[in-house]
């Protein structure tokens, strides 16, 4: 610029030939253009612009018609705001100063929003007068923008973080309402909470019109509520198909009255509007209509609330679906299981008078030919006599079966080491002369129904006893192991074993691996310990190989919900 400043030809400008300047324009000519800074001096009356290598950046497509031109022809756009400083330098003598001033400037053949830092300063001539203005100027369009992309993300960030914390509120509202239409109204309350003066409306489409479902706030039009309470029609409210069909939203800075065919009259103090579908498991289910009564620009972070209103709504809505389909089965199956344990009941009831009248008949049928039986007659007597003893075992199994079903779990900390000692001398009274191996671990504290506990470590112990007694010595082992949310309890025994294929198989009613002369029982046992771990909110399996022995294992955990 200084070798541009130095060949202008000054002349043709209200200036003069540069060596007829007043020492102090030349003064301040030469320290503007050795500045590194953006500096302009307007001087005279004209204001005529000189300017450096720096603000010749700031000038744009303006340079270089706009050395030696006056600044009102160069900058028209900005004179409205520079004029009354201009004249406040040049008459009073006075200093300016403003921070990231904003302006509309036409410096690259359009109209850019821009951000400047400026100082307008006097510059005195030796006559005692102000010969011109200089003006310092930093440009902060793009610190500027960033800040306020900044606080828009924030916002955004705020806003979105309002809207989740107002869908904690719902979800939990989800654990006392399953109707979705309450949980549609409190997700309209939110976005009145959050969004300007308005009101907010929730249509399903049933056949040939929309049909208002939900409505919060008040429309602020007797008519206009009349009409829309009768239903508005399908194909000509724009407003609504729109959004059902493509899945996206339809906002609208200014309410175009004329969409959804709509009296002006009555929708005269609407200015924006919203609709939104609503989308459970991806498919429309209604559309969600928000209107704000004030003039309103929709910002990206109101769209992103709104868009969070209605993804966290659909899925609200989706959690109240599994609610109430988990509901009605819950209601299903404990039906189902008091019907099942009604009728085992009955039925073992039932079953008893039949076979009390065999075993009665059979002894008095043994009695009245004591002196004529043989010895194929005996055995087909103690025949019947031993089938309808089994009968009765299976009864008993059966109503044990039923109560471990139906009777309620009393929650309380057991000591399962204690109880596991108590269950082993109980059953050494039927062990005669047996050689038993006992490894008792230490066993932890547990929260459970003590009574049913006892019923699994009986059931458990009593099978691994009399599956090992073919062993010269029968091994037991008993251990714990400590997870993050449960206990893991084991059995271990040196039985005969069993084919891992069919392990499921062990824990079903009546079911049995091994025949009946082998191994005594009724195939209920195993079945009853799964059902009382089950309802503590545990699992039991079973692992084995072919003579190698047997593990039971069952999980207890720490805070457990009783079941059915």
């Amino acid at each position: 610029m200084l070798a541009r400043v130095r060949e202008f030809d000054w002349s043709s400008t209200p200036l003069g030939p540069h060596v007829q300047w007043p020492g102090s324009l030349t003064a301040i000519t030469n320290l503007l253009l050795a500045n590194p800074f953006a500096v302009i001096v307007l001087w005279g009356p004209e204001l005529v612009q000189i300017y450096n290598d720096a603000y010749q950046v700031i000038m744009g497509r303006k340079h270089p018609a706009g050395l030696g031109q006056p600044t009102r022809e160069c900058w028209p756009e900005v004179w409205d705001f520079n004029a009354p400083i201009y004249e406040g330098v040049l008459q009073g003598g006075e200093s300016f100063e403003f921070t990231d001033q904003p302006f509309t400037i036409h410096r690259q053949g359009q109209d850019e929003d821009a951000f400047f830092t400026l100082s307008y300063s006097p510059v005195w001539e030796d006559n005692g007068k102000v010969g011109g203005v200089l003006v310092t100027v930093i440009e902060t369009t793009g610190r500027v923008q960033a800040e306020r992309q900044v606080q828009q993300h924030q916002e955004e960030l705020e806003s979105r973080n309002r809207a989740l914390e107002a869908f904690v509120e719902l979800m939990h509202d989800l654990t006392l309402h399953a109707d979705p239409l309450t949980l549609i109204r409190r997700a309209q309350e939110i976005m009145l909470s959050l969004l300007p003066e308005g009101f907010v409306l929730y249509y399903e489409p049933e056949g040939p019109l929309w049909r208002l479902k939900v409505q919060t706030g008040d429309l602020r039009n007797a008519a206009l509520q009349a009409v829309i309470d009768q239903g508005l029609p399908y194909q000509t409210t724009h407003n609504l198909p729109r959004p059902w069909t493509t899945r996206t939203p339809l906002y609208q800075n200014e309410d175009d009255k004329t969409l959804d065919q709509l009296e002006p009259e009555h929708v005269a103090h609407v200015e924006a509007t919203a609709t939104l579908p609503l989308l459970v498991k991806g498919e429309p289910q209604g559309v969600v209509a928000v209107v704000v009564f004030h003039p309103h620009q929709w910002t990206p972070t109101d769209r992103a609330v709104l868009d969070t209103v209605m993804r966290s709504l659909g899925l609200a809505l989706e959690g109240a679906q599994g609610v109430a389909r988990l509901a009605e089965e819950q209601q299903r199956l404990g039906a189902a299981n008091e019907e099942l344990g009604a009728f085992s009941y009955t039925v073992s009831h039932d079953l008893r008078t039949p076979v009390r009248h065999i075993l009665g008949f059979n002894t008095l049928l043994r009695k009245s030919l004591q002196d004529q039986l043989n010895e194929q007659s005996e055995r087909y007597l103690k025949v019947i006599e031993e089938a309808a003893g089994r009968m009765n075992t299976l009864i008993d199994a059966m109503l044990d079966l039923s109560r471990t079903s139906s009777m309620l779990l009393r929650a309380s900390v057991v000591d399962l080491g204690a109880l596991v000692k108590s269950v082993a001398t109980e059953l050494e009274t039927d062990l005669f002369n047996r050689q038993v191996d006992w490894q008792l671990a230490p066993l932890p504290l547990v929260v459970g129904d003590p009574d049913t506990l006892r019923q699994v470590m009986i059931n458990l112990l009593s099978s691994a006893l009399k599956h090992a007694r073919t062993r010269e010595v029968s091994q037991l082992r008993v251990w714990a192991e400590e997870r993050p949310e449960e206990w893991g309890v084991f059995v271990e025994d040196n039985r005969v074993g069993f084919d891992p294929q069919y392990a499921d198989k062990l824990f079903g009613l009546f079911q049995r691996l091994r025949r009946q002369d082998e191994f005594e029982g009724t195939g209920v046992g195993l079945a009853n310990v799964r059902r009382i771990v089950t309802r503590h909110g545990g699992q039991v399996t079973a692992t084995a190989r072919l003579n190698q022995g047997a593990t039971f294992s069952l999980t207890l955990p720490k805070q457990p919900h009783f079941g059915k």
